[in-house]
């Protein structure tokens, strides 16, 4: 009996033991805990603990769980900054889960191969995030998803065609990864899809089939991949999408649709975006443009479209239209403008052939109008109704300045790059609202206006490239809103004077006053400027000492002093955060601040003539200041040097002269026809020199066509003699040369076969990968450059930039970069390889067609290895250590 009492009272405490164990749910979370390294709000490592176990089941106290009874049924942890190593493999115990939402955290992990366990999965939410690997197939299996969104991760390979066994599926975001190969057929087959967002990715090959057939499909958006062939007609014509997306892609229009651009448009389309693709054709003109009629967005920018625009008469919905960067031409039709039948609220016609005078722009509805880069001629339009952006630059404009005075409304107008003259009205004190305001290129004069110092909300001020003169208005460095200020390049004088007197609060972070003719000295009050960024007073005629106050600019990021006559030492107290730097062309004395031994010599040189840099490496260019005291040569000695080397100097020419007559002897004499021999050409016609040539060789566009002369295999394109020509684009300043100290040498013929091409412009995107430089394509653009040397990956140029800086830029040859973004991700790991014997990658630029990529690196001076280790024995025995080094790190 005692023994039956104690087996009795053993399982009473056996069973009530595992009453309190924890459930299976609680166990699944407290596993993914597991993989949380950091938690900055501590919203899930603080509430998720075993003292607040609720042992019915659900552990309804802990954030972000949502129960249904003893079951998990919710878990949201979205926006949480959450830095893990997720097993999501550990929710398929969750039995009951219906929701799980973990977007915008670092979470990396894979989709399991159990996703299939997940039956009850009605909400799945991981963007955002650093998931990767491709998707299983077993993905398919999940018939009770509604809404799946992996955007944002790092997803790549194909999607599977099981992706048709998401049949209750109505919202599905895969935008934003590595996705590639063609478009599954089986997506068609989601009878419920109501949005379908794959854009930002490397989808190939053609548009399946099939999706106008989707009855409940809303949203089809495939922006951002490589998707080539027709543009789908049927699927235009037929869809019950409100909102079509196909743009930055490779559609071109059908070859039965060259003439007529679209046959029709379903009438339940509201936004199609087609911009940034190949299509070509006209648009429809007259009564047939009514085919638009209910579209309320409209972009078909960056296309080929061609010939007149139609008036978009009676298209009563349309609010938004983008025909940029086409080869539309002829007139404005007046419509657009007037908004007589149009309820227009953007407009942007840029980038075409249209030409023309713009007499009105009356659209009361009007708030964005673009017309740059187009042919507009004659003087600027009257302007009424509520146009608050508008953007005339790059045209022919001329005349005066006077019809500003009624355009009130405007906050940003950019009439940059025509061709106005006068003076700025002194009677716009009404421009309350103005934002933005260029002017720049033109060939305004007199002096700078004080009313603008009175527009209470300028941020952006640029005047630069005209012909203003005068001093400098004060009241313009001490603007509480103004934040660039940009006056370079035109007559101003007189110094600048700025003290102010008391603090005060300003926003100015860029000033470039470079190429007038201001003097005096170096402004105290520059150092109240906590906020600048960028200070350029090139080409100026300053003078005196560096103040020491130029510490109290904190922010400053680019300094440029250069082509004045500053006296005495480099103040080495600068700001830490300056990443351009140049003193150059100044008689600037003294040894170079340790702070600023990070810039290249040609910060500091030409010029300086006393300025020591230290430890300067061999044949920079840089005296030491022990050596420039010699003593005086007699007179005597200098007359023997000049005899010996004028002798020298004519045998060397007579010598040149009979090997060349030697050489042109034992040549067979060419057969000539064409029409230059028979007029008597020139014997050397392309003008090439020599190794011997005291400068560098330079190759014009004439020399190309006739050294390609006689190889019809050869035949110079129209592309590659403006890129020999000019520079990177074409631009009056620029050329390309070849330096003999750069490295290889090229003959001529060799250097008319350089595989070049360049477009108009650089209109494509410049990354960079790291925050040492800043610039824009457009000054990429202009950059002079000098040919270094070619490979079988491309040629290389050494470009200088505005500031001085030297750049290498690899022009890369068609086929030898990868996808977009494959190219991105080893430019970004090339970036972070630090060593003193490889060169660092700055940056690089993706342009809009194959052969427009560029790899932008630092420029290293010319030399050669051999003149290192043979002329000066006592440096290759200090380099010989260096070369092994790198050389053993390379392999």
């Amino acid at each position: 009996m005692k023994l039956f009492i104690i087996l009795f009272l053993g399982t009473l405490f056996f069973v009530n033991a595992l009453g309190q164990l924890p459930s299976q749910d609680i166990l699944a979370l407290l596993e993914f805990k597991k993989g949380i390294k950091h938690d900055p709000t501590g919203y899930v490592l603080d509430s998720w603990n075993e003292e607040s176990i609720d042992f019915n089941g659900c552990p309804s106290s802990w954030n972000g769980i949502m129960c249904n009874g003893a079951n998990v049924a919710g878990v949201v942890l979205d926006g949480l900054g959450l830095s893990a190593d997720a097993d999501l493999s550990v929710f398929s115990n969750l039995t009951m889960l219906v929701k799980l939402s973990m977007s915008n955290n670092s979470i990396t992990g894979k989709i399991p191969i159990n996703i299939a366990d997940f039956k009850n999965l009605v909400y799945l939410d991981l963007s955002d995030n650093l998931f990767f690997s491709s998707l299983p197939m077993e993905i398919g299996k999940l018939g009770s998803l509604r809404n799946l969104s992996l955007a944002g991760n790092n997803f790549s390979g194909s999607i599977p065609e099981s992706i048709s066994g998401l049949t209750s599926i109505q919202s599905l975001d895969m935008s934003r990864n590595a996705f590639s190969g063609s478009l599954p057929s089986s997506l068609t087959k989601l009878s419920s899809l109501v949005s379908l967002n794959l854009s930002l990715n490397g989808f190939t090959k053609n548009i399946p089939k099939g999706f106008e057939l989707m009855a409940n499909l809303e949203e089809l958006d495939l922006h951002g991949n490589m998707l080539e062939g027709d543009l789908d007609e049927q699927f235009l014509l037929l869809t019950t999408a409100v909102h079509v997306d196909f743009s930055w892609n490779h559609l071109e229009t059908s070859t039965l649709s060259q003439q007529k651009f679209l046959p029709g448009i379903s009438e339940t389309i509201r936004y199609l975006n087609l911009s940034h693709n190949q299509l070509r054709g006209s648009l429809v003109s007259g009564s047939e443009a009514q085919i638009f009629e209910n579209l309320m967005v409209l972009d078909l920018s960056y296309n080929q479209l061609s010939g007149e625009l139609p008036a978009f008469n009676f298209v009563y919905d349309l609010q938004v239209l983008k025909l940029s960067n086409n080869k539309f031409s002829d007139l404005i039709p007046n419509g657009l403008l007037r908004g007589d039948s149009l309820v227009l609220t953007e407009l942007d016609l840029s980038g075409n052939n249209l030409s023309g005078p713009v007499s009105m722009i009356t659209s009361t509805t009007l708030n964005v109008l673009n017309l740059s880069s187009n042919a507009l001629y004659g003087e600027l339009p009257l302007l009424t109704g509520s146009c608050a952006v508008l953007d005339l630059s790059r045209n022919q404009f001329g005349g005066n300045l006077t019809r500003l005075v009624k355009w009130a409304n405007i906050e940003i107008l950019d009439l940059s790059q025509n061709r106005l003259t006068g003076s700025f009205p002194e009677v716009t004190s009404q421009f309350l609202r103005l934002n933005y305001l260029n002017l720049s290129h033109n060939n305004l004069s007199s002096s700078l206006p004080e009313v603008i110092t009175h527009f209470p909300k300028l941020t952006v001020l640029d005047l630069s490239f005209n012909q203003l003169d005068g001093p400098l208005l004060t009241a313009l460095l001490t603007s509480t809103t103004l934040q660039e200020l940009h006056l370079e390049s035109n007559l101003l004088a007189g110094s600048i004077k700025f003290s102010p007197s008391s603090p005060f609060e300003t926003n100015l972070q860029v000033i470039d006053l470079s190429h007038n003719h201001f003097s005096g000295y170096f402004p105290d009050g520059f150092g109240s400027l906590t906020d600048l960024q960028v200070l350029s007073l090139a080409g100026n005629n300053l003078s005196g000492s560096l103040p020491t106050s130029m510490a109290d600019m904190s922010s400053l990021s680019s300094l440029d002093i250069s082509q004045n006559h500053f006296t005495g030492a480099l103040p080495s107290n600068l700001s830490n955060s300056l990443e351009s730097f140049n003193a150059s062309n100044n008689d600037l004395s003294g040894v170079v601040p340790e702070i600023l031994r990070k810039f290249p010599l040609s910060s500091f040189y030409p010029g300086n003539s006393r300025l020591q840099f230290p430890n300067a490496p061999p044949g920079s260019g840089n005296v030491p200041a022990g050596n420039r005291k010699r003593k005086p040569i007699k007179n005597i000695i200098k007359v023997v040097v000049i005899v010996v080397c004028v002798v020298t100097v004519v045998i060397l020419i007579l010598l040149a002269i009979f090997v060349h007559y030697i050489r042109i002897s034992k040549k067979p004499v060419p057969h000539v026809k064409n029409k230059e021999s028979q007029r008597g050409g020139s014997s050397n016609p392309s003008g090439f020199s020599g190794r011997d040539s005291a400068g560098p060789l330079v190759v014009s566009a004439e020399d190309l066509t006739t050294s390609r002369k006689g190889s019809s295999s050869e035949i110079i394109s129209p592309d590659e003699k403006m890129a020999v020509v000019t520079g990177f684009s074409p631009s009056k300043n620029s050329h390309f040369s070849w330096s003999p100290e750069s490295g290889d040498s090229y003959p001529a013929e060799n250097l008319a076969r350089l595989d070049v091409r360049s477009p108009d412009r650089l209109a494509g995107e410049l990354h960079f990968l790291d925050d040492t430089i800043s610039l824009t394509p457009e000054e990429l653009s202009r950059a002079p450059a000098e040919v270094l040397g070619r490979s079988s990956h491309g040629t290389s140029y050494r470009a200088t930039l505005d500031n001085g800086m030297l750049l290498t830029v690899k022009w890369l040859r068609e086929g030898v970069a990868k996808q977009r973004k494959d190219f991105a991700k080893e430019a970004k790991k090339f970036s972070n390889i630090r060593h003193p014997n490889v060169v660092g990658l700055r940056g690089y630029y993706w342009g809009p067609t194959q052969h427009e990529k560029l790899i932008l690196s630092d420029y290293i001076s010319p030399g050669s290895l051999a003149s290192f280790l043979y002329v000066d024995r006592s440096y290759a025995m200090h380099l010989y250590p260096a070369i092994n080094q790198g050389c053993s790190w390379a392999v």
